[in-house]
């Protein structure tokens, strides 16, 4: 049995897939399986994974009717034998040392969870930015920390998405699955990861590369499934409520949403805003003020919460044409 599980959802990446394999099977650390998960692809990267899997053993194929990228990692999760799990997207990759060094943080402090840094390169302009958690630097990095022992907005540093971080198994095998019938399901993922684990750590390295803003992902969709991002924060509201913390973590996932709310908002489809609009405001998620110490908010914080009260007191129109220097006054 390897002691590492790396899942790999695969879904039409045939221009992609050969990069990301070649970055898993030729890591320092070896003790490692590649599940490997088609999720009904119609292009050649079932081809491919063929061609790896008569390369390198390690590599499982399973195949599927396509469900989607949470039905895909579940999918894996359910075979995954590894003591520890890791998830790589098909378009993506790692460094070659990235196993090694996040398995041996893992095993050295006893970590339910590693979160580690990356790289977003854009697809369409090539600039690349190091992710990095500026607040995690030097308090956390390379020691363990545990969720009493912080400040309860240190939730808003850590980014959600679910290849950022290396887990151990019984963390989230046969715990949690991801939600099969909505997108950004990271969010709800990573409320019961946060919420459940115990003793964490952070490694200030770059080991993983995500391509951003790729022609065909999921997230370039600005149509009706942006709503799912109402979802989202319904599901993590009621996450947080069963594991007790929801009253300590409340005013920060307000936050959170007030942030991700308006983005969508504002990348939505222009003909779906008033929509979004009635859609969130029917939710009747009000904003305490009070539970604010504005002082050591950014600008942008501050803004988004204000505009999210605007939201909740006013019509569609009054929030569409009120200048944004009164709003973010």
């Amino acid at each position: 049995m390897a002691e590492v599980s790396i899942i790999v959802p695969v879904y039409n990446v045939e221009s992609y897939l050969a990069m990301c394999l070649d970055s898993i099977i030729n890591q320092t650390y070896t003790d490692i399986e590649i599940i490997c998960v088609n999720d009904g692809s119609t292009d050649k990267s079932l081809n491919i994974l063929e061609h790896y899997k008569s390369l390198d053993d390690r590599i499982i194929i399973l195949n599927k009717e396509n469900g989607g990228l949470s039905s895909a990692r579940n999918a894996g999760m359910k075979v995954a034998n590894g003591n520890y799990i890791m998830f790589v997207d098909s378009d993506d990759w790692i460094s070659s040392v990235a196993v090694e060094h996040l398995y041996n943080n893992a095993k050295k402090y006893n970590s339910d969870i590693v979160i580690f840094d990356f790289v977003s390169e854009d697809f369409r302009t090539k600039n690349k930015l190091v992710m990095t958690l500026l607040e995690y630097k030097g308090k956390y990095d390379n020691k363990p920390f545990c969720l009493e022992d912080m400040d309860p907005f240190s939730y808003k540093y850590i980014p959600v998405n679910t290849w950022s971080k290396f887990y151990k198994a019984d963390l989230i095998k046969d715990k949690v699955t991801f939600y099969e019938d909505m997108v950004y399901e990271d969010v709800p993922f990573w409320a019961y990861v946060y919420s459940h684990s115990k003793l964490n750590s952070y490694l200030s390295e770059p080991f993983y590369f995500y391509r951003s803003n790729r022609q065909g992902a999921i997230t370039s969709d600005k149509g009706r499934i942006v709503f799912d991002v109402i979802k989202a924060y319904e599901r993590v509201e009621a996450i947080l409520k069963d594991a007790g913390l929801w009253k300590t973590l409340k005013p920060v996932i307000r936050l959170l949403m007030s942030m991700d709310f308006l983005q969508k908002f504002n990348f939505i489809k222009p003909e779906l805003r008033e929509e979004l609009f009635n859609a969130m405001k029917s939710m009747n998620k009000t904003i305490d003020m009070s539970s604010y110490n504005f002082d050591t908010l950014s600008p942008v914080e501050k803004a988004c919460l204000r505009r999210f009260d605007l939201l909740n007191n006013s019509d569609y129109k009054t929030f569409l044409e009120a200048p944004f220097e009164v709003i973010y006054e």
